[in-house]
């Protein structure tokens, strides 16, 4: 997209003593680091556990007594305070490390989660997916830069891809688990939370014995660097994620459409399973592909395909055709999200990919509770609401698309890996 990204010159295919991939080429680019090949793993097994409940909320919140806009606050209040957290935990990583964070965040979601299982309002279920974020916005922007840390610029593509992938495969089979387990054990959804405890344990076990910070060189005190300033090409990409963010509301509403449209209440985890199956297929492979290509291009690519899927969604009511648009949506996840850490890692200043992250975050999740307001108020407005909510996520799409692309223009198009600057 915007920044030219400088390479390594350095030879060979295998990990140096870091853990850095020496070369972009297509073997090197397939030896992660053991550390990058568990984060994967902590990914999966946190979206298990995490997506086995999250498809289940907006029918749990409905009865609880929720409303179209307590669903889009929740979710928007959750990612809200995820993004607040983001920022000065990216910071503190760039002069603590890494690890700490990343185990002290998963840790705090892993035990906080299955308290879902005792709320008896909205508010509650907000409280527990705000703390819940809360610990992902501790972990998030700290493993990030961990990865970018370990694996060389031409290979963050490939790197984020396998991360992606194999969070979107948890977040696929996880509510196929809960779906199963519900039609042995009908109307047990809060036994199914308190279980839920379990992978996130295990994820714990995963990063205690295999994740490890990466040597780094740190020259800058806490607060210089969360007073650090953006460059151009940085403030840009976070401008557009930006406006991408205020139009791409809670996934929820796309299962709130699908059970409109006729798909019977039990197999709502169904389409979750197939449009995270479609993101972690897309991701693998979109990664690598943006390790030849302009990450930008992919990111383009991606948010294009999000705009005409939503686009689609807003006028049609047939239960096939429904299907098929929320499939698009997640291929389209899954094309730009490798790109876009990808490009998060190349306009960051050294030292400070975890600031850089932590800004990324902070304005995708800030733009999540105006994003998630605006969808819960247009849904709720009619009969003609669900259409309308869906077209304005369309429009704001493009939107974002086009400045992406005007930027490039601009700024300076991304080179491909290994081209000089």
């Amino acid at each position: 997209m915007i920044p030219v990204v400088e390479h390594s010159a350095r030879s060979g295919v295998g990990p140096d003593e870091s853990g850095r991939i020496p070369s972009a080429d297509a073997e090197a680019a397939r030896s992660l680091p053991a550390t990058v090949r568990a984060l994967g793993w902590t990914s999966f097994l946190t979206d298990f556990s995490s997506e086995a409940i999250y498809p289940l909320l907006p029918g749990f919140v409905k009865g609880l007594g929720g409303t179209g806009v307590e669903i889009g606050l929740i979710d928007g209040i959750a990612n809200a305070v995820a993004a607040v957290v983001r920022m000065p935990s990216g910071a503190i990583s760039d002069v603590i490390g890494r690890r700490p964070l990343v185990l002290a965040g998963y840790g705090l979601s892993a035990v906080v989660r299955p308290l879902m299982a005792f709320a008896a309002s909205p508010v509650h279920v907000l409280l527990v997916r705000a703390v819940d974020r809360f610990g992902k916005g501790v972990r998030a922007a700290p493993r990030d830069a961990l990865v970018a840390d370990l694996v060389a610029p031409g290979a963050r593509g490939t790197a984020f891809g396998h991360i992606r992938a194999l969070d979107h495969a948890g977040a696929a089979v996880g509510p196929l688990a809960a779906m199963l387990f519900l039609l042995v054990f009908p109307g047990q959804e809060r036994r199914l939370f308190l279980i839920a405890i379990l992978p996130g344990l295990a994820t714990l076990a995963v990063i205690w014995a295999c994740v490890r910070d990466a040597p780094r060189h740190v020259s800058a005190a806490p607060r210089a660097v969360l007073a650090a300033g953006l460059s151009k090409s940085q403030a840009w990409l976070l401008g557009c994620v930006g406006v991408w963010a205020v139009g791409a509301a809670s996934e929820q509403f796309l299962l709130l459409r699908a059970a409109e449209v006729g798909v019977p209440a039990p197999l709502v985890p169904l389409v979750w399973f197939g449009m995270s199956l479609a993101k972690s297929g897309a991701a693998v492979r979109a990664g690598r592909l943006a390790d030849r290509v302009a990450p930008g291009a992919m990111l383009a690519l991606g948010w294009l395909l999000f705009a005409a899927a939503y686009a689609g969604l807003s006028a049609t009511t047939s239960l096939p055709a429904v299907i098929a648009l929320v499939g698009c949506v997640g291929i389209a996840y899954g094309i730009a999200e490798p790109a876009e850490r990808a490009l998060v890692a190349a306009v960051a200043a050294d030292g400070r990919q975890g600031s850089a992250f932590g800004w990324y975050a902070l304005v995708q999740g800030l733009m999540a509770l105006p994003a998630g307001l605006i969808a819960g108020w247009l849904w709720d407005s009619g009969p003609a609401g669900p259409a309308l909510s869906f077209a304005v996520t369309a429009a704001v799409s493009l939107a974002a698309c086009g400045f992406l692309v005007l930027g490039w223009t601009v700024l300076g198009r991304t080179a491909r890996p290994g081209s000089p600057r």
